[in-house]
């Protein structure tokens, strides 16, 4: 590990050297005229092109979509990216480790859930980040103090990203170069429960370079006994336009994690004493991320822009208690392509791309003689049109095509050979503008698919047997919806409705020991945010789901999907009092589900409701007269009824003795400090 260890570093410092590289002082800027404004950021989408620069309007795309800014960052209070990510509509998050304070939460779309596992397709500039041996996403690795926007697109993520986006997708975006020739950031935290966060950046623009760096630290003592972490994590960022229709950039990411799970608790043992540990199922995970992509962005020449991505990426994760171990190696390139052409009466928008992967993961108990392996190796190709008539009319039509080839090696069930699995994922959808760029209607239809994997197939723990006969999962999604968006108020109301065929699930009831099978699932919900504001005085945002999730066909037919409560809803408000100062107040709400596992629904879950307090103080520009620093203070009081409830609740199947619940911390108070130069 200790050679490796050094080997990765050094990625992380040549990205740094890359981002210093000297520069040409006859250069322009990177930036030009045709860039939108900050403020136009707001209302536009980099997930359908996938070419970094260039963007989608959100008044053109046939579905709900948030798009989350820097802005929206530094504003939420929020201290880890799945709490931020837990506000908008249609996003559920869930402690399944019991770490407290969302620190290792699993987020989900649309209530497709399987246990821990994430049901959307997350993508951090431009690379996959869902574990390719199973569905979970390393959250620790993304600090928000190194991201630049997020993006949420719900249901059709399918034909852009392919195979995994069965809910949708979330797409991050890191933060690249500043606006001045060097910015720098400092911030540190301190709170309950052992909280400490460290954070520097360096970020800077010089004519046709861009480079950045942000190096972050987080401690935590943990609430419940054995749940302390440490977690560094550094991104790096280099870019230089070589001509003015071509542009190199690279990103790096390094992050090294030390994460103790206390294990779940029965109800039984939560009423005793919340914060006890199971000793049993104590687990100490050592994690270490590195990832290195780069793109090469041509154009725009006459409409037509491209792109050319390279990526490699790796994670090894470790118990160093029970010696399970996985290492995940990946690396790939693509190829997308952007034409549009036309006047305002007649536009024409053509995205295109091709996917080359190529993913291996060994995985197991260190020295059992029993390690499963598997390596994949596919291609994905795919073709969207958009027509968009007197810019009132738009009509979206598309179609990918994925192939993954599948080389298995596994001890439970014993199997060694070759599994194929192919995938179309269809798109279609249009938007009529009522308004023009301000209120649309639109309707769409998609069909994601994921293919399962090893973990799906195998069972390497003592209560989980395996399933090689499970089928890949065709989520068909249909949504219509209403969109509002002005300056100061933002507004949506979406219906849904998905019939997933083969939805791979967890059954505790299959067999002794439960394993994983292929279900008929559907769907129907409704989505509803909102967000106003008026400047230097009040500010407001509200997200409501609503899930009916159930079996369609089978043993279990008419009985609610497990873990998907009904109703979920997130509010806010906030008010300036004076100048600088927020006050911000924001209340989740949890009802109506049964405990995961539970297809029998017998046992339902507790409800839950929690409320938040931040106080926001950031120094204005006018008292600084533009010659100090940008400075910001914030104090959290997260919890602030102290509700005693818990965001993961599981059963064995038939009662409540089995492994049970992660109870959430108590009232716990967050501080914190942000000064800019």
């Amino acid at each position: 590990m200790v050679l490796g260890r050094r080997r990765r570093w050094g990625l992380v410092m040549w990205g740094l050297t890359a981002s210093w590289l000297g520069v040409d002082a006859g250069m322009r800027t990177v930036a030009s005229a045709d860039e939108p404004s900050a403020v136009e950021l707001e209302h536009v989408l980099v997930t359908p092109r996938r070419i970094p620069g260039l963007f989608v309007d959100v008044s053109t795309f046939p579905g709900n979509a948030t798009v989350i800014t820097a802005r929206d960052i530094a504003q939420s209070g929020a201290t880890t990216i799945q709490e931020l990510l837990a506000r908008a509509e249609g996003v559920l998050l869930a402690d399944a480790q019991g770490f407290g304070l969302n620190s290792d939460s699993t987020l989900n779309l649309r209530g497709i859930v399987n246990s821990s596992r994430t049901g959307a397709l997350v993508v951090v500039d431009g690379v996959r980040q869902n574990r390719f041996t199973g569905d979970e996403v390393h959250w620790q690795s993304l600090p928000l103090e190194a991201l630049e926007r997020i993006e949420i697109i719900r249901g059709g993520g399918g034909l852009m990203y392919g195979e995994g986006a069965l809910a949708g997708v979330i797409n991050i975006v890191t933060k690249k170069g500043g606006d001045r020739l060097l910015e720098t950031e400092e911030r540190v935290e301190v709170g309950s429960f052992g909280w400490q966060k460290y954070a520097i950046a360096a970020r800077g623009r010089a004519q046709r370079l861009t480079y950045g760096v942000t190096y972050l630290r987080r401690l935590l003592g943990g609430y419940r006994e054995f749940s302390w972490s440490r977690n560094t994590t550094i991104t790096t960022h280099g870019g230089v336009e070589v001509s003015p229709l071509a542009r190199v950039e690279v990103n790096v990411l390094h992050s090294e994690d030390t994460t103790a799970t206390p294990g779940g608790l029965t109800p039984a043992q939560a009423e005793a004493r919340r914060e006890q540990a199971v000793i049993d199922n104590v687990v100490l995970f050592d994690d270490e991320t590195d990832q290195v992509s780069s793109d090469l962005i041509l154009g725009p020449w006459q409409g037509l822009s491209a792109v050319f991505n390279v990526f490699w990426r790796n994670r090894v994760a470790d118990s160093l208690r029970s010696n399970l171990f996985t290492i995940t190696p990946s690396q790939g390139l693509s190829l997308r392509t952007s034409y549009e052409a036309g006047e305002a009466a007649l536009k024409h928008l053509l995205i295109s791309g091709i996917e080359l992967m190529d993913d291996k993961a060994t995985t197991g108990t260190r020295g059992s003689g029993t390690e499963d392996e598997s390596h994949r190796k596919g291609y994905g190709l795919y073709l969207e049109d958009t027509v968009t008539f007197w810019e009132r009319l738009s009509l979206i039509a598309g179609l990918r095509f994925d192939k993954f080839r599948y080389g298995e090696a596994l001890s439970f069930p014993s199997f060694v050979g070759t599994l194929h699995f192919n995938g179309f994922s269809p798109k279609a959808g249009l938007v009529y503008s009522l308004i023009p760029k301000t209120c649309e209607v639109f309707a769409s239809y998609s069909r994601p698919f994921k293919a399962p994997n090893v973990d799906d197939y195998s069972g390497i723990i003592k209560d989980f047997v395996g399933n090689i006969n499970l089928r890949p999962q065709e989520a068909n999604t249909y949504e219509v919806g209403l969109r509002l968006t002005r300056p100061r108020v933002r507004a949506n109301a979406t219906a849904f409705y998905i019939r997933t065929h083969d939805e791979i699930l967890f059954n505790r009831l299959s067999g002794a020991f439960g394993q994983n099978d292929n279900f008929e699932t559907r769907r129907v919900g409704a989505e509803l945010g909102a967000h106003a504001e008026v400047p230097d005085r009040l500010r407001g945002s509200l997200a409501y789901t609503f899930v009916d999730a159930a079996f369609r066909k089978g043993s279990f037919s008419g009985h609610t999907i497990p873990g998907t409560p009904k109703h979920t809803l997130n509010t806010s408000v906030g008010i300036s009092p004076v100048r600088g100062l927020w006050l911000d107040l924001d209340w989740e709400l949890v009802n109506d589900f049964f405990r995961i596992n539970d297809f029998n629904n017998i046992l339902p879950a507790d409800n839950y409701g929690v409320l938040n307090l931040t106080l926001q103080y950031e120094l204005p520009e006018a008292l600084t007269q533009g010659r100090g620093p940008a400075t910001k203070a914030f104090l959290k009081i997260q919890n602030l009824t102290n509700e005693e409830y818990a965001a993961f609740q599981s059963s064995n199947g038939s009662n409540s003795s089995g492994a049970g619940e992660n109870p959430a911390p108590p009232i716990g108070f967050f501080g914190g400090l942000t000064v800019k130069f």
